[in-house]
């Protein structure tokens, strides 16, 4: 019989799926581009830190953001991927997102409780507060997430190929919202895709 020491080992190979689970796998373009969920959330991390930096300068004392729980969302917001795998944001595939949400909910049955007791609770608190973005700190590591993946691939114009400039304003834009200090990033994003011939139908 294993301890419990080595059983949790054995279940947190579930959680170690993420070091094998890559993005931007649906289109050939990704063939090269191989990016776990790990590494994205590696860099969710360092970029949080990055805008975190940014907020306190250009407004202090406004916010108050609770750090611990910042790196704690990061670390468990993409999870459940160990077990559905990601889903390219592609205009042309958009409806595949509403199929990876309906996965995600069937895999939420099971798949905490094939993790350690120790972080079961904790994954399932830290998902719900991301996925229902009603906290301040949730709706940062939405931002997080969004600037992390933007100045990964901002010099991959092909990854944009589909992309329209409304649809990028449509999916992007509604998340600066509740933290207009942060929007010039968004808008600078958007200014040099334009001025590079980023957008689908751009003149």
């Amino acid at each position: 019989m294993l301890s419990k020491t080595m059983q949790d080992a054995k279940n947190f190979f579930e959680a170690y799926k993420l070091k094998f689970t890559y993005r931007f796998t649906n289109r050939a373009i990704y063939k090269w581009e191989k990016e776990s969920v790990a590494a994205h959330t590696w860099g969710m991390m360092i970029t949080a830190d990055y805008l975190l930096e940014k907020l306190e300068k250009l407004a202090p004392w406004k916010y108050n953001l609770d750090r611990a729980k910042i790196y704690s969302l990061i670390t468990y917001h993409d999870l459940i991927e160990a077990q559905t795998w990601d889903v390219d944001l592609d205009p042309q595939i958009w409806g595949d997102h509403d199929s990876k949400n309906l996965l995600e909910e069937k895999a939420m049955e099971v798949f905490p409780q094939k993790l350690p007791q120790e972080i079961e609770k904790r994954f399932r608190k830290m998902y719900k507060e991301y996925e229902e973005r009603e906290t301040l700190e949730s709706q940062f590591v939405k931002i997080v997430d969004i600037v992390e993946c933007e100045f990964f691939i901002h010099s991959k114009k092909d990854f944009y190929t589909n992309w329209s400039k409304e649809f990028y304003i449509e999916k992007r834009c509604p998340h600066f919202a509740y933290f207009p200090e942060l929007t010039y990033i968004h808008e600078d994003l958007i200014s040099f895709y334009e001025d590079n011939n980023y957008f689908k139908n751009h003149a």
